[in-house]
């Protein structure tokens, strides 16, 4: 009985031992799955990270700018017909009063002969008239004669008181002669002057055959040839012959971020680089708008510089040195963290937990491949290089410092 009992507890034993032998890789397995399901429902989103850091103290502020000729026109014809010769093409420079272009406007030539020549018949009446008024005057003072010779001879009684009133009725009316030819003299001169201001009203618009440099310069465009028709519905439509830009001094329009306006004061010098071909001009800040602008909050200031040698060209960009009152260092954020949405710029920075958070910043000089962060970011700051649409506010990441 003993034995039989001891035996069945080896069993027991052996059935135990091969049931874990079999059992536990498998609850190992298990455990395994289930681990690595947890790991994977818990994976953190992977980014690449860079900190915010500060310049060198610098006393310069350094702005880009705009360049644009100091005076611009478009050049029109006043007169109507043919161009016969254009004179200058893109690229010529012209002093002021230098022949652009001459037009062949044959009805023009006709009106002032013809208004000539009606000035040349009204000269000629005017003379008739004086004339006629030299003979009435003559005639009046014979009838003048006439009538004092008369009067002596009725009041010696020799003749009759009616030939008296016959010769002071010719007299009258040879004074009456005298007077009319005058007023029509009135009128003939009144009618040659109007003439004359006519024969120059033509000749002046002759003139404009002519069409002439207004100013010293260079020609940037060229609208027409020889042989366009000029007519007054072209220049109702807007078309210009040439635009004419002078070049000796140009404005260059850089916009102050707000945080720098109180640097920039009317007289101050002002350092013009072209970092592409080297070369620096002093200029002076000549105004301001004194008005921010709404989107990007900066202050319009305008720079004029004496164009040496014709270093610059209108629609350069260049950059433009200021001096500061004080020595600064620039937050700097590298431009492959900015996000550019409707409500403004943001980057994405790794908080607390390695929790996201999108920051909106106010940015500033544009330096390449960095830019300046004029406020919503401080020195080590972790932001998220080129952020992907999965990095969102609160998610949590696995930050990867980029190298």
């Amino acid at each position: 009985m003993t034995r039989a009992i001891g035996v069945l507890v080896l069993l027991a034993l052996i059935g135990a031992a091969v049931f874990y032998v079999g059992w536990e890789p498998r609850n190992q397995r298990i455990r395994m799955i289930e681990a690595e399901a947890k790991e994977n429902a818990e994976e953190k989103l992977l980014v690449t990270t860079t900190k915010v850091k500060l310049s060198a103290p610098t006393r310069e502020i350094l702005l880009p700018g705009n360049v644009a000729a100091i005076g611009e026109t478009p050049i029109y014809a006043r007169a109507e017909g043919y161009i016969k010769v254009r004179k200058v093409d893109i690229g010529d420079v012209v002093k002021k009063g230098d022949l652009l272009v001459e037009i062949d406007s044959p009805e023009l030539d006709q009106q002032l002969r013809t208004t000539k020549a009606r000035l040349e018949q009204l000269k000629a009446t005017t003379a008739q008239v004086k004339a006629a008024i030299d003979q009435a005057r003559a005639t009046a003072k014979l009838a003048e004669v006439n009538y004092g010779r008369s009067k002596e001879l009725v009041t010696s009684g020799i003749i009759a008181k009616a030939d008296l009133d016959e010769k002071t009725a010719v007299y009258d009316a040879r004074r009456a002669d005298v007077k009319a030819q005058e007023a029509n003299l009135l009128v003939a001169e009144e009618a040659t002057r109007a003439q004359l201001a006519e024969v120059a009203r033509v000749e002046q618009l002759t003139e404009f055959k002519k069409v002439l440099a207004p100013f010293d310069g260079v020609i940037t465009q060229r609208n027409c040839a020889v042989g366009n028709l000029i007519t007054p519905a072209a220049l109702a439509a807007g078309r210009d012959l040439f635009r004419l830009s002078d070049m000796s001094r140009l404005r260059i329009f850089v916009n102050v971020p707000q945080a720098t306006i109180g640097d920039i004061n009317v007289g101050q010098k002002a350092v013009v680089k072209l970092p592409d071909v080297g070369a620096t001009l002093i200029g002076t800040v000549v105004r301001t708008s004194n008005a921010l602008e709404n989107q990007t909050r900066t202050l319009l200031a305008e720079v004029n510089v004496v164009n040496q040698g014709r270093t610059l060209m209108p629609g350069m960009y260049v950059q433009v040195g200021i001096e500061t009152k004080g020595s600064r260092r620039l937050v700097l954020v590298p431009g492959d963290t900015i996000v550019t949405r409707a409500e403004g710029i943001f980057v994405a920075v790794v908080g607390q937990g390695n929790k996201i958070q999108f920051r909106k910043i106010a940015v500033g000089r544009d330096f390449g491949t960095e830019i300046e962060a004029v406020n919503g970011l401080a020195e080590g700051d972790q932001v998220v290089v080129n952020p992907s649409d999965d990095v969102k506010n609160g998610v949590v990441v696995k930050a990867m410092a980029r190298k």
